[in-house]
């Protein structure tokens, strides 16, 4: 099988669950590209030579972020192709069910196969930081995830179903300001010049150039902002103030260790059933997972019926 991975990446979490995915697939002898989206580039790819295509991005409030969909509403999917759909956040809220709503009426209308939809679970760059702990149960769950990813898409099971209307109905309105909500607090954003170690950092990391030196040398901002968090995220100085977001208590600065997480050993649950507050959308989460991971993997035991 050759398979294509087009994504787009803010903080890098999707750039890391699609490295993960490359490498889970490649054994089982595909031949795996990526594609990073550059949402300044808007150029067609040829997606014939391809036999299945994977489509991955970050949940933006409740729905793909608008340059993923711009860039996949520029393609053209050859009619009968098959088409998954992978997406990551750091919550498993049913309002973020369908997210993938724009993408997938692109799809439909291009009659591509699309039967697979897949959300991982990743650490927040934005509202609070995540603890180590709970980043490790994640990816113990996001590796049986893409097990079961896996298997599914080698033997051609399906898992896609309808979305229900209100989550249908949240990705079609209450997201929509995610579309311009950068663009106009972007005209709040300032740098602490006392923080600030002129590094040039954002600038260069900035995935639509929204960040420059004006005429006098000074941090400066366009309007052209996704809100990716990628600026103020990676700042070594937090020198960001990024408007509504920093009034909010929203903001989170400092990258996560990832290879240390992923070297971490847990001794007991993070989430149970009586966890509560925010992390409480897991419990569902991990039990589906579970569930399915038992189904097409079953213990030596359970094979013999022990």
């Amino acid at each position: 099988m050759k398979c294509l991975l087009i994504y787009f990446t803010g903080t890098f979490n999707t750039r890391y669950v699609t490295q993960k995915l490359s490498d889970r697939l490649k054994k089982e002898q595909w031949e795996v590209d990526t594609y990073e989206i550059n949402p300044l580039i808007t150029e067609q790819l040829n997606l014939v030579p391809y036999d299945i295509i994977g489509l991955g991005s970050p949940i933006y409030g409740f729905c793909a972020p608008y340059a993923f969909l711009k860039f996949v509403r520029k393609q053209k999917f050859p009619k009968g192709k098959r088409v998954f759909i992978y997406k990551n956040s750091g919550e498993t809220y049913h309002a973020n069910d369908a997210s993938s709503k724009y993408v997938l009426r692109k799809l439909k209308k291009d009659k591509a196969i699309v039967e697979n939809e897949y959300h991982f679970m990743m650490p927040y760059n934005i509202h609070f930081k995540f603890e180590d702990d709970i980043i490790k149960e994640m990816f113990e769950m996001n590796k049986k995830l893409l097990e079961i990813l896996v298997y599914e898409l080698v033997h051609g099971i399906p898992n896609l179903k309808p979305y229900k209307l209100w989550p249908r109905f949240v990705a079609s309105v209450v997201s929509r300001p995610q579309y311009i909500g950068g663009n106009v607090n972007s005209f709040l954003y300032k740098i602490d010049k006392d923080k600030c170690i002129n590094c040039d950092l954002c600038i260069k990391r900035c995935p639509t150039q929204n960040i420059y030196r004006n005429k006098k040398g000074d941090i400066a901002f366009h309007h052209k902002c996704l809100m990716c968090m990628r600026c103020s995220f990676y700042c070594p100085k937090d020198a960001f103030y990024i408007g509504f977001l920093d009034q909010w208590g929203w903001k989170v600065n400092g990258g996560y260790d990832f290879k240390k997480i992923e070297e971490m050993t847990l001794d007991h649950p993070v989430v149970t059933s009586q966890t509560t507050g925010f992390f409480s959308c897991y419990i569902e989460t991990y039990e589906k997972i579970n569930k399915r991971y038992n189904e097409l993997f079953p213990s030596l035991d359970s094979v013999n019926g022990e």
